[in-house]
């Protein structure tokens, strides 16, 4: 399928972190930016970001894969990168016809995807997120040892815990949601899906929770996932009411 694709770098060229982007054929769109998971070892662009770009284009969206930098125990890296993916795509809304933008995560990178949706605001807020089995709490229950260990470092204060949890941070204003996960994931709890779901209800957050019988952890758009068809089409049910 014919794709009009763009790198950009983000920041000074000398960070690292970039966005690939494929812009859609309709002068009126939504954009997608996807965060892939990784665990902080590394980001799984091709599963979890490229897999996706010919469904999105289907739908007539902008997608955008984010290729973010590793933290190494500095939260600030991430938070700044995806922070300038939406605000490049918003500079330039108006040329290429995007009218919301929103986010897209899958494990950490759902992390990364939810924190724009939940702890910005303004334009920098994400107009809608879309959560593949994310890590969304920092608690000890919930989170996802390794990477809160390699984006926070080994000893965290408790209060700091609390602050990056974005379970406990949801408000009114955070942006709608689609999540989606499997119920056997033995990687990332479901608890953190189901924690975050509780917290959009009770602030009237409009969100959706798709949750699967059988999957594990990192499916992304592998055609393996037996529920594949069926989440992306209430995905693109969602998307088409925005």
């Amino acid at each position: 399928m014919e794709r009009n694709f763009t790198e950009w770098p983000l920041g000074s060229t000398d960070q690292g972190a970039t966005l690939s982007i494929y812009r859609a054929n309709q002068t009126r769109s939504n954009a997608v930016i996807m965060c892939p998971g990784g665990g902080f070892n590394q980001v799984a662009m091709d599963h979890e970001g490229y897999a996706f770009a010919d469904w999105f284009h289907q739908q007539g969206i902008t997608y955008a894969v984010l290729k973010y930098r590793m933290p190494h125990g500095h939260v600030e890296i991430i938070r700044e990168d995806i922070r300038e993916a939406i605000r490049l795509i918003r500079t330039r809304s108006a040329e290429w016809g995007i009218q919301q933008v929103g986010v897209m995560g899958a494990s950490i990178g759902g992390y990364i995807a939810a924190t724009a949706a939940t702890l910005y605001h303004g334009t920098d807020r994400a107009d809608f997120q879309i959560l593949l089995y994310p890590v969304i709490s920092m608690t000890d229950q919930l989170t996802h040892l390794p990477s809160r260990c390699r984006m926070l470092g080994e000893n965290i204060p408790e209060a700091e815990k609390k602050a990056l949890s974005l379970e406990l941070h949801v408000t009114e204003e955070t942006s709608s949601a689609f999540i989606v996960l499997a119920e056997d994931d033995q990687t990332v709890s479901p608890l953190n899906s189901l924690a975050y779901y509780t917290a959009l209800l009770k602030h009237g957050v409009s969100a959706e929770l798709h949750i699967y019988p059988q999957g594990g952890h990192s499916f992304g758009f592998c055609d393996s996932f037996t529920y594949k068809n069926l989440w992306t089409n209430e995905l693109s049910q969602w998307l088409n009411a925005l």
